[in-house]
Protein backbone atom coordinates (compact mmCIF):
# COMPACT_ATOMS: atom_id res chain seq x y z
CA UNK A 1 0.00 0.00 0.00
CA UNK A 2 1.22 3.64 -0.76
CA UNK A 3 2.09 5.88 1.45
CA UNK A 4 -0.54 8.52 0.44
CA UNK A 5 -3.12 5.75 0.63
CA UNK A 6 -1.67 5.30 4.46
CA UNK A 7 -2.05 8.18 5.22
CA UNK A 8 -5.38 8.88 3.88
CA UNK A 9 -6.67 5.82 5.96
CA UNK A 10 -5.21 7.16 9.31
CA UNK A 11 -6.41 10.25 8.32
CA UNK A 12 -10.47 8.73 8.58
CA UNK A 13 -9.44 6.78 11.26
CA UNK A 14 -8.65 9.51 13.10
CA UNK A 15 -12.05 11.20 12.00
CA UNK A 16 -14.22 8.42 12.75
CA UNK A 17 -12.84 7.44 16.18
CA UNK A 18 -13.16 11.39 17.00
CA UNK A 19 -17.09 11.51 15.85
CA UNK A 20 -17.36 8.55 17.90
CA UNK A 21 -15.94 9.89 20.85
CA UNK A 22 -18.22 13.43 20.71
CA UNK A 23 -20.95 10.94 20.13
CA UNK A 24 -20.61 9.08 23.12
CA UNK A 25 -22.39 11.59 25.85
CA UNK A 26 -21.71 10.29 29.57
CA UNK A 27 -24.26 11.93 32.01
CA UNK A 28 -21.50 11.29 34.98
CA UNK A 29 -18.55 13.15 33.07
CA UNK A 30 -20.73 15.86 32.22
CA UNK A 31 -22.10 16.36 35.66
CA UNK A 32 -18.73 15.89 37.19
CA UNK A 33 -17.65 18.88 34.42
CA UNK A 34 -20.63 20.97 34.80
CA UNK A 35 -22.42 19.97 38.21
CA UNK A 36 -20.63 23.35 39.78
CA UNK A 37 -22.68 25.99 37.64
CA UNK A 38 -25.67 23.93 38.44
CA UNK A 39 -25.20 23.33 41.81
CA UNK A 40 -24.64 27.41 42.10
CA UNK A 41 -28.12 27.61 39.81
CA UNK A 42 -29.83 25.10 41.86
CA UNK A 43 -28.83 26.77 45.41
CA UNK A 44 -29.80 30.39 44.15
CA UNK A 45 -33.63 28.92 42.71
CA UNK A 46 -34.09 27.74 46.39
CA UNK A 47 -32.66 30.42 48.62
CA UNK A 48 -34.98 32.63 46.31
CA UNK A 49 -38.25 30.45 47.13
CA UNK A 50 -37.32 30.49 50.94
CA UNK A 51 -36.77 34.08 51.01
CA UNK A 52 -37.74 37.03 48.83
CA UNK A 53 -34.88 39.01 49.88
CA UNK A 54 -32.32 36.93 47.85
CA UNK A 55 -33.10 38.22 44.61
CA UNK A 56 -32.97 41.78 45.64
CA UNK A 57 -30.51 44.43 43.31
CA UNK A 58 -29.03 45.12 46.97
CA UNK A 59 -28.55 41.86 48.08
CA UNK A 60 -27.12 40.69 44.62
CA UNK A 61 -24.32 43.61 44.55
CA UNK A 62 -23.91 42.26 48.09
CA UNK A 63 -23.12 39.01 47.03
CA UNK A 64 -20.63 39.66 43.98
CA UNK A 65 -18.81 42.66 46.60
CA UNK A 66 -18.46 39.91 49.32
CA UNK A 67 -17.50 36.70 46.84
CA UNK A 68 -14.70 39.34 44.98
CA UNK A 69 -12.73 38.97 48.05
CA UNK A 70 -13.38 35.05 47.53
CA UNK A 71 -12.82 34.72 44.42
CA UNK A 72 -9.19 36.75 43.89
CA UNK A 73 -8.01 34.34 47.07
CA UNK A 74 -9.26 31.48 44.85
CA UNK A 75 -7.33 32.78 41.40
CA UNK A 76 -4.10 32.58 43.56
CA UNK A 77 -4.77 29.60 45.24
CA UNK A 78 -5.71 27.40 42.39
CA UNK A 79 -2.28 28.54 40.71
CA UNK A 80 -1.12 26.80 43.43
CA UNK A 81 -2.90 23.37 44.15
CA UNK A 82 -2.66 23.24 39.96
CA UNK A 83 0.95 22.72 40.76
CA UNK A 84 0.42 20.17 43.46
CA UNK A 85 1.28 22.14 46.24
CA UNK A 86 -1.53 24.28 48.64
CA UNK A 87 -0.94 27.55 51.00
CA UNK A 88 -2.63 27.85 54.32
CA UNK A 89 -1.34 31.03 55.02
CA UNK A 90 -3.77 33.52 52.92
CA UNK A 91 -6.35 34.28 55.62
CA UNK A 92 -3.29 35.43 58.32
CA UNK A 93 -1.82 37.25 55.56
CA UNK A 94 -4.28 39.08 54.41
CA UNK A 95 -4.82 40.52 58.04
CA UNK A 96 -0.80 41.06 58.15
CA UNK A 97 -1.85 43.03 55.05
CA UNK A 98 -4.42 45.03 56.36
CA UNK A 99 -2.14 45.62 59.73
CA UNK A 100 0.50 46.79 57.28
CA UNK A 101 -1.51 49.58 55.28
CA UNK A 102 -3.59 50.68 58.01
CA UNK A 103 -0.18 51.47 60.04
CA UNK A 104 1.25 53.23 56.70
CA UNK A 105 -1.37 55.17 56.49
CA UNK A 106 -2.50 56.52 59.80
CA UNK A 107 0.63 55.72 61.46
CA UNK A 108 3.57 56.37 59.17
CA UNK A 109 1.27 58.98 56.77
CA UNK A 110 2.43 57.55 54.04
CA UNK A 111 0.38 58.19 50.64
CA UNK A 112 -2.09 55.41 49.74
CA UNK A 113 -0.08 54.22 46.83
CA UNK A 114 2.76 53.53 48.52
CA UNK A 115 0.96 52.36 51.65
CA UNK A 116 -0.23 49.72 49.05
CA UNK A 117 2.90 48.94 47.86
CA UNK A 118 4.25 47.56 50.83
CA UNK A 119 1.78 46.12 51.97
CA UNK A 120 1.48 44.04 48.34
CA UNK A 121 5.20 43.93 48.87
CA UNK A 122 5.04 42.24 51.99
CA UNK A 123 2.74 39.72 50.68
CA UNK A 124 4.88 38.79 47.56
CA UNK A 125 8.09 38.37 50.39
CA UNK A 126 6.00 35.63 52.24
CA UNK A 127 4.96 34.21 48.99
CA UNK A 128 8.59 33.70 47.57
CA UNK A 129 9.64 32.56 51.10
CA UNK A 130 6.98 29.79 51.02
CA UNK A 131 7.83 28.75 47.53
CA UNK A 132 11.78 28.85 47.63
CA UNK A 133 11.46 26.40 51.13
CA UNK A 134 8.59 24.06 49.74
CA UNK A 135 10.50 23.63 46.01
CA UNK A 136 14.49 23.73 47.10
CA UNK A 137 14.02 22.00 50.28
CA UNK A 138 11.48 19.60 49.25
CA UNK A 139 9.59 20.19 52.76
CA UNK A 140 5.58 19.38 52.47
CA UNK A 141 3.80 22.86 51.63
CA UNK A 142 0.96 22.40 54.54
CA UNK A 143 3.92 22.40 56.97
CA UNK A 144 5.35 25.50 55.29
CA UNK A 145 2.28 27.52 54.74
CA UNK A 146 1.29 26.65 58.53
CA UNK A 147 4.44 28.13 59.73
CA UNK A 148 3.86 31.08 57.52
CA UNK A 149 -0.18 31.51 59.09
CA UNK A 150 1.52 31.51 62.65
CA UNK A 151 4.02 34.18 62.00
CA UNK A 152 1.69 36.10 59.68
CA UNK A 153 -1.05 36.43 62.23
CA UNK A 154 1.52 36.76 65.63
CA UNK A 155 3.79 39.73 63.61
CA UNK A 156 -0.01 41.39 62.23
CA UNK A 157 -1.71 40.77 66.70
CA UNK A 158 2.48 42.26 67.52
CA UNK A 159 2.62 45.62 65.97
CA UNK A 160 -0.29 47.29 67.31
CA UNK A 161 -0.63 44.50 70.92
CA UNK A 162 -3.63 43.24 69.33
CA UNK A 163 -5.25 46.40 68.33
CA UNK A 164 -7.22 47.97 65.67
CA UNK A 165 -5.39 50.50 63.74
CA UNK A 166 -8.29 53.17 62.64
CA UNK A 167 -8.14 56.16 61.18
CA UNK A 168 -8.09 55.36 57.76
CA UNK A 169 -8.26 58.33 54.38
CA UNK A 170 -11.31 58.42 52.61
CA UNK A 171 -10.14 58.35 49.29
CA UNK A 172 -8.46 54.91 50.66
CA UNK A 173 -11.83 53.53 52.10
CA UNK A 174 -12.96 54.05 48.25
CA UNK A 175 -10.94 51.13 47.27
CA UNK A 176 -13.33 48.67 49.42
CA UNK A 177 -16.94 50.56 49.42
CA UNK A 178 -17.04 53.02 46.26
CA UNK A 179 -18.53 52.40 43.31
CA UNK A 180 -17.71 53.08 39.81
CA UNK A 181 -21.05 53.70 37.92
CA UNK A 182 -23.10 51.24 39.34
CA UNK A 183 -19.97 48.24 40.36
CA UNK A 184 -18.29 48.04 42.99
CA UNK A 185 -14.76 48.78 42.91
CA UNK A 186 -13.37 45.52 44.52
CA UNK A 187 -15.88 43.33 41.70
CA UNK A 188 -13.77 45.83 39.24
CA UNK A 189 -10.41 44.36 40.52
CA UNK A 190 -11.64 40.75 40.47
CA UNK A 191 -12.83 40.89 37.32
CA UNK A 192 -9.66 42.36 35.73
CA UNK A 193 -7.44 39.88 37.93
CA UNK A 194 -9.69 36.95 36.27
CA UNK A 195 -9.05 37.81 33.08
CA UNK A 196 -5.13 38.30 33.55
CA UNK A 197 -4.64 35.05 35.26
CA UNK A 198 -7.19 32.91 32.82
CA UNK A 199 -5.19 34.56 29.68
CA UNK A 200 -1.67 33.09 31.76
CA UNK A 201 -3.39 30.23 32.89
CA UNK A 202 -4.81 29.48 29.32
CA UNK A 203 -2.50 30.83 26.78
CA UNK A 204 1.14 31.85 27.99
CA UNK A 205 3.85 29.24 28.65
CA UNK A 206 4.30 29.93 32.10
CA UNK A 207 0.64 28.35 32.52
CA UNK A 208 1.67 25.21 30.24
CA UNK A 209 4.21 25.10 33.19
CA UNK A 210 1.98 25.38 36.05
CA UNK A 211 -0.05 22.20 34.94
CA UNK A 212 3.13 20.35 33.84
CA UNK A 213 4.81 20.41 37.24
CA UNK A 214 1.22 19.36 38.58
CA UNK A 215 1.19 16.89 36.86
CA UNK A 216 4.68 15.28 37.18
CA UNK A 217 7.53 17.31 39.02
CA UNK A 218 10.24 14.59 37.81
CA UNK A 219 8.92 14.85 33.92
CA UNK A 220 9.05 18.44 34.21
CA UNK A 221 12.12 19.01 35.51
CA UNK A 222 13.77 16.41 32.57
CA UNK A 223 12.03 18.19 30.33
CA UNK A 224 14.22 21.28 31.09
CA UNK A 225 11.35 23.63 32.89
CA UNK A 226 12.68 25.16 35.93
CA UNK A 227 10.50 23.86 38.65
CA UNK A 228 11.59 25.65 41.50
CA UNK A 229 11.77 29.37 39.92
CA UNK A 230 7.94 28.24 38.48
CA UNK A 231 6.71 27.07 41.75
CA UNK A 232 8.14 30.32 43.90
CA UNK A 233 6.48 32.16 41.44
CA UNK A 234 3.78 30.06 41.84
CA UNK A 235 3.57 31.36 46.03
CA UNK A 236 4.08 34.64 45.12
CA UNK A 237 0.89 35.30 42.95
CA UNK A 238 -0.49 33.93 45.92
CA UNK A 239 0.81 35.69 48.40
CA UNK A 240 0.29 38.94 46.37
CA UNK A 241 -3.52 37.84 46.38
CA UNK A 242 -3.97 37.65 50.05
CA UNK A 243 -2.19 40.99 50.94
CA UNK A 244 -4.25 42.58 47.90
CA UNK A 245 -7.65 40.93 49.81
CA UNK A 246 -6.26 42.60 53.01
CA UNK A 247 -5.81 46.35 51.59
CA UNK A 248 -9.72 45.72 50.13
CA UNK A 249 -10.63 44.39 53.35
CA UNK A 250 -9.05 47.38 55.22
CA UNK A 251 -10.58 49.58 52.82
CA UNK A 252 -13.83 48.47 53.37
CA UNK A 253 -13.84 48.19 57.33
CA UNK A 254 -11.96 51.55 57.70
CA UNK A 255 -9.50 50.11 59.80
CA UNK A 256 -6.71 47.14 60.37
CA UNK A 257 -7.88 44.39 62.30
CA UNK A 258 -5.01 41.92 63.22
CA UNK A 259 -7.56 39.07 63.96
CA UNK A 260 -9.15 39.06 60.34
CA UNK A 261 -9.10 36.72 57.63
CA UNK A 262 -9.72 33.34 60.32
CA UNK A 263 -11.26 30.90 57.55
CA UNK A 264 -10.32 32.86 54.01
CA UNK A 265 -8.04 29.72 53.50
CA UNK A 266 -10.69 27.23 53.78
CA UNK A 267 -12.84 29.72 51.40
CA UNK A 268 -9.64 29.59 48.82
CA UNK A 269 -9.67 25.96 49.11
CA UNK A 270 -13.14 24.74 49.09
CA UNK A 271 -13.70 27.44 45.91
CA UNK A 272 -10.68 25.86 44.28
CA UNK A 273 -11.98 22.17 44.66
CA UNK A 274 -15.22 23.06 44.21
CA UNK A 275 -14.20 23.94 40.92
CA UNK A 276 -12.75 20.98 39.84
CA UNK A 277 -9.18 21.69 40.47
CA UNK A 278 -6.99 18.35 41.68
CA UNK A 279 -5.89 18.57 44.94
CA UNK A 280 -2.55 16.37 43.83
CA UNK A 281 -2.01 19.22 40.92
CA UNK A 282 -1.83 18.89 37.10
CA UNK A 283 -5.94 19.33 36.40
CA UNK A 284 -8.55 22.06 36.50
CA UNK A 285 -9.36 25.67 35.62
CA UNK A 286 -9.27 28.76 36.83
CA UNK A 287 -12.75 29.65 35.81
CA UNK A 288 -13.98 26.73 38.08
CA UNK A 289 -12.41 27.97 40.94
CA UNK A 290 -14.14 31.67 40.22
CA UNK A 291 -17.61 29.55 39.97
CA UNK A 292 -16.74 27.44 43.20
CA UNK A 293 -15.54 30.92 44.79
CA UNK A 294 -19.50 32.47 43.72
CA UNK A 295 -21.13 29.18 45.17
CA UNK A 296 -19.45 29.63 48.69
CA UNK A 297 -20.48 33.24 48.59
CA UNK A 298 -24.11 32.59 47.68
CA UNK A 299 -24.37 29.87 50.24
CA UNK A 300 -22.66 32.29 53.03
CA UNK A 301 -25.65 34.42 52.22
CA UNK A 302 -28.36 31.88 52.02
CA UNK A 303 -27.48 30.42 55.08
CA UNK A 304 -27.41 34.22 56.82
CA UNK A 305 -30.59 35.29 54.94
CA UNK A 306 -31.98 31.66 56.38
CA UNK A 307 -30.93 32.86 59.74
CA UNK A 308 -28.62 29.95 60.02
CA UNK A 309 -25.92 30.44 62.44
CA UNK A 310 -22.32 31.42 61.57
CA UNK A 311 -21.20 28.32 63.72
CA UNK A 312 -23.23 26.10 61.76
CA UNK A 313 -22.21 28.07 58.53
CA UNK A 314 -18.66 26.64 59.03
CA UNK A 315 -19.69 23.37 59.55
CA UNK A 316 -21.66 23.29 56.82
CA UNK A 317 -18.53 24.42 54.29
CA UNK A 318 -16.00 21.81 55.99
CA UNK A 319 -18.95 19.00 54.60
CA UNK A 320 -19.16 20.66 51.09
CA UNK A 321 -15.33 20.53 51.15
CA UNK A 322 -15.21 17.22 52.06
CA UNK A 323 -18.03 16.24 49.75
CA UNK A 324 -15.96 17.74 46.87
CA UNK A 325 -12.71 16.62 47.56
CA UNK A 326 -14.44 13.36 47.37
CA UNK A 327 -15.93 13.33 44.29
CA UNK A 328 -13.44 14.80 42.40
CA UNK A 329 -11.20 12.19 43.53
CA UNK A 330 -12.91 9.53 42.72
CA UNK A 331 -12.98 11.55 39.16
CA UNK A 332 -9.85 10.82 38.76
CA UNK A 333 -8.98 7.80 40.31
Amino acid sequence: MSKAKKDKLSKAFTIETADKEKAHFSLSKHLLNFGILYLLLLLCLITSLLTDKFLTTTNIINIIRQGSTVIILSLGMGIVIITGGIDLSVGALSALSAIIVSGALANWKFSIPLAIGCSLLVGLLFGLFNGIIVARFRISPMIVTLASLNAARGIALLYNDGAQIVGLPDAFTQIGRGYIAFIPVPVIIMLVLVAIVYFVMTYTVFGKYLYAIGGNEEVARLAGISVKKIKAAAYSICGIGAALVGVIYAARLNMGDPTMGSGLELDAISSAVLGGINLYGGQGKILGAVIGALLISVLSNSLNLIGISSFWQLVVKAAVLVGAALIYTRKNV
